[in-house]
């Protein structure tokens, strides 16, 4: 059995995109103007009990919780989870963090 190699999903609120790598949030997105928030509370922080790779349909409904150093964050009710176009991914933050790209 092929090992899946796939790391980053796409969990859609009303108004946000939140885009994970694992299950760090590395991407958010306002879903009207596509705009990349880069200082979003969300960004770098871990997800809380996600679903696993391939369960993502059982997270309709929830709400994402994130943790991190001194603050939480939980959305609005995700209405979506799926995988990100391969052409969103160098605008992630943890990128721009790196110096990859440019903010």
């Amino acid at each position: 059995m092929p090992i899946n190699r796939r790391r980053h999903r796409m969990f859609v609120t009303n108004n946000t995109e939140y885009h994970l790598r694992l299950d760090e949030c590395v991407g958010v997105r306002d879903r009207e103007t596509g705009a990349w928030h880069r200082h979003h509370a969300a960004l770098r922080l871990r997800a809380i009990q996600i679903p696993p790779m391939g369960h993502d349909h059982c997270w309709i409904g929830k709400r994402l919780q994130f943790w991190g150093a001194g603050q939480d964050v939980v959305t609005s009710p995700v209405v979506e989870v799926g995988r990100p176009d391969r052409d969103v991914l160098p605008r992630y933050v943890s990128l721009e963090l790196a110096g990859t790209i440019a903010a």
